[in-house]
């Protein structure tokens, strides 16, 4: 990747409905203090990792952030909580219909006509293990579980940012729905066009259960 454009797409909700999900399950348990400081360690991750990536940091939660030390970080701040469309769908019961519904919205913001694209979860980061020579080429790379894949960090070259899109929208419907966009996406984009990453390196917490992961 050395001397590439690479664009890190941060989805962030650090300000989020009190309404449950399904299940009576809690959205998250970590207040937005706490949500706020985790991605902030995504971004330094990012920083360490990849210094020369451009990061930006796509808000769609109920708050818009004017100053601060998340706003400092990034490359560029991205609010799209006060659409619509995005509102609905994040407040809504199903997470991933709130993740694709805003990626989507904000298309044009986030094509920078970069190399590469990575789109990382907000609050998770990047760890030791993560290897940037692993995420290069002409390919679009996830970590493959099964029929799915981890949506928490994927990767793709350029030539793959309309149809990332279009498998975006092609998933909405099963979304709205309850499936999973870890299991939708790959199905609508296509699993065998998608290169496994084996490990991540990625670590980070479980919103709705503060469990600590790492890919």
């Amino acid at each position: 990747m050395t001397g590439d454009k690479i664009t890190f797409i941060i989805t962030s909700v650090i300000h989020f409905s009190t309404k449950k999900l399904p299940g009576s399950t809690p959205r998250s348990v970590f207040d937005p203090a706490e949500r706020s400081s985790q991605t902030i360690k995504t971004i330094a991750s990012i920083r360490s990792k990849m210094p020369g990536a451009d990061i930006i940091l796509l808000e769609m939660g109920n708050e818009k952030y004017m100053t601060g030390e998340l706003i400092k970080m990034a490359d560029r701040y991205v609010y799209i909580g006060d659409r619509k469309r995005v509102r609905r769908a994040v407040n809504g019961k199903h997470r991933g219909l709130g993740e694709a519904t805003g990626l989507i919205a904000a298309s044009k913001e986030l094509n920078t006509g970069a190399s590469f694209f990575f789109k990382i979860s907000g609050r998770y980061f990047l760890n030791e293990q993560f290897d940037p020579r692993l995420w290069q080429g002409d390919f679009f790379q996830a970590k493959k579980y099964e029929m799915g894949i981890s949506t928490r960090l994927y990767g793709f070259s350029r030539r793959f940012f309309n149809d990332w899109q279009t498998a975006l929208k092609r998933s909405l419907w099963k979304l709205y729905w309850g499936s999973s966009i870890e299991d939708v996406f790959p199905a609508k984009f296509g699993r065998d066009r998608i290169q496994d990453i084996q490990q991540l390196g990625l670590s980070g917490y479980v919103a709705n259960g503060g469990e600590y992961l790492e890919e």
